[in-house]
């Protein structure tokens, strides 16, 4: 610190201390809301301090952000979670991957499953409990039978994903199954 500024500190908190009458403020702002600003950048994320949109209106950083209540989003507004595509690898029976955000696309690796049959995708995501929501759709990929989608939280960070080839289809896989997820906190 330098000493010019060491030098204002002390004055400031001099001018605080004898202070008389209520709460003491500087500038408007309490010594708590004052502290809060300080070294602030804006546009970034700080521990313990206030947040300022930069000249775009963006902030990066948030780890989670609680809202008890609604988020909406206006209209045109997008919500950018995962834009890579993981792929799974494995056999017909179970394919695995590890995943990193809260929704993304999983492409699985060439399926060749029988009518009738299930494909176990296990998905690894840190911090997946059970009682968690994890909604799922189809998004592709090169195999032309018909499979639904449907998705399970039975173990911590474990989020299981049941392809199964259609149950009026004689036809097994013939490719990848691509599909997104969304996975929401309880």
């Amino acid at each position: 610190m330098r000493v010019k500024e060491l030098k204002t500190r002390l004055l400031v908190c001099e001018t605080i201390k004898t202070h008389s009458g209520a709460t003491p403020t500087l500038g408007g702002l309490g010594i708590a809301e004052s502290a809060a600003l300080d070294g602030v950048t804006a546009g970034t994320v700080a521990a313990s301090k206030a947040v300022v949109v930069d000249a775009n209106k963006d902030v990066t950083g948030f780890r989670n952000v609680g809202v008890s209540g609604s988020v909406v989003f206006g209209a045109g507004a997008t919500m950018d979670v995962d834009s890579a595509a993981v792929a799974a690898t494995g056999n017909d029976t179970t394919q695995t991957a590890t995943v990193a955000k809260m929704a993304g696309t999983i492409t699985t690796g060439a399926l060749t499953t029988a009518a009738n049959a299930t494909t176990a995708v296990v998905l690894t995501l840190p911090g997946v409990v059970a009682g968690d929501i994890v909604l799922t759709t189809l998004a592709g990929g090169t195999n032309t039978t018909s499979v639904t989608v449907n998705s399970a939280i039975a173990t911590t960070d474990t989020i299981t994903i049941v392809l199964r080839n259609d149950v009026l289809s004689t036809t097994a896989l013939n490719g990848t199954v691509a599909f997104h997820y969304l996975w929401m906190k309880k």
